[in-house]
């Protein structure tokens, strides 16, 4: 019984020791892969970054070489890929936008599709509409990069066409490939070669100037004032650019250009140029203004301590005059072919009692100016 007991004993020791380097060997095993996972989580990985620059030259070729692209959206492309955008995501052939959104009344154009911007990939009546409903700092939309249009009947994303590939509804009665524009022929668009967009109004109606850079209409095309880019500015007004404005241009008898409305607001309180300060009234039709307020300035001559001998300069005939009695309510040109009141002091030559106006008046033609330039 006592070697038996021994036996058994002697089995169970055994028995522990196996259990025990099996235990070892489990342990050694987890330790090892433990050891793997830190050397995976501390090798650089050089590989990854290999084939990142790998697939970025893939895709810059592979925008090079999309000829559907412009030059302009290429180089945009490419300028997002090395910035750090390492793929071209391709549009969804879905509409990406709310339906609400999609279907927004346009006021703006009669026409029946709505625009892609390409800018920010949202859907909008027109180009119009997504610069007013824009959040602030964002970019106008370039006309010349519409690629897509959305159908209002059947709301089917597509290439920008006149005829959706789906339900062949017409979007517009006028259509211009080259602007993007889709509208009625009511307001009787037509494009321009050289001014590079579409203007309404008629071709019939308008002659292209090349020295203005703009279409003149022909009932004033013979007769208007030629400067080399006239139009290619801002509206002294509203500052706004005129050359591509929806707002009809007014030449100015100086030669400026003005926006007709804002030349309708200036009218009611300034008939002169913001520009050059020109009088833009006719002479004719400020003659009357002009003789009242000389008798006006003859009734309420000036107070002897107030008196003021001025040489003033005539912005509209351009002539100095000096010796000129000062009023507040204007100094009138004593030019005779002139008699504007559209002058400035230029200087002051005396004040007060002894600014009396002396034999020696005169201005730089020769002429002596008039007794209603004198004080009273």
């Amino acid at each position: 019984m006592d070697h038996d007991d021994d036996f058994r004993d002697e089995d169970m020791d055994m028995d522990d020791h196996s259990a025990n380097d099996e235990d070892d060997l489990s342990d050694d095993e987890d330790a090892m892969e433990d050891g793997n996972d830190m050397d995976d989580v501390t090798t650089p990985p050089v590989p990854a970054e290999e084939d990142a620059a790998v697939a970025r030259r893939r895709a810059i070729q592979a925008v090079m070489a999309d000829t559907s692209l412009s030059a302009d959206e290429k180089r945009f492309r490419i300028q997002s890929l090395m910035t750090g955008n390492r793929t071209i995501q391709t549009p969804a052939p879905a509409p990406v936008l709310p339906a609400q959104e999609a279907s927004a009344a346009c006021v703006h154009y009669e026409r029946n599709c709505n625009i892609v911007a390409p800018c920010c990939n949202r859907v909008f009546g027109c180009r119009i509409c997504h610069d007013e409903l824009s959040p602030p700092g964002h970019p106008p939309l370039n006309r010349f990069l519409i690629r897509e249009v959305v159908c209002k009947n059947c709301n089917v994303r597509q290439a920008a066409t006149n005829q959706c590939t789906s339900c062949h509804t017409i979007f517009g009665e006028y259509h211009c490939g080259i602007c993007n524009l889709w509208m009625s022929l009511g307001k009787k668009p037509f494009h321009c070669d050289q001014c590079g967009f579409c203007r309404v109004g008629g071709m019939e109606s308008f002659r292209h100037c090349d020295q203005c850079c703009m279409c003149i209409s022909v009932t004033v095309f013979e007769t208007h004032q030629c400067l080399k880019d006239k139009y290619k500015n801002n509206c002294p007004v509203c500052r706004e650019d005129m050359f591509s404005s929806r707002q009809s241009p007014q030449d100015l008898p100086c030669g400026h250009a003005i926006h007709a409305h804002c030349f309708r607001k200036l009218a009611g309180f300034d008939y002169r140029c913001p520009i050059c300060k020109k009088t833009v009234v006719s002479q004719q039709s400020m003659a009357a203004a002009w003789e009242a307020r000389a008798r006006d300035i003859a009734e309420h001559p000036m107070p002897a301590d107030l008196q003021r001998i001025v040489t003033i300069m005539c912005n509209d005939c351009e002539v100095k005059s000096h010796n000129c009695q000062w009023h507040f309510l204007g100094i009138q040109c004593p030019v005779a072919t002139c008699r504007s009141f559209n002058t400035v002091v230029e200087e002051v030559i005396s004040s007060g009692p002894d600014a009396i106006v002396g034999r020696s008046n005169s201005n730089d033609n020769g002429s002596a100016p008039p007794n209603n330039t004198r004080g009273g």
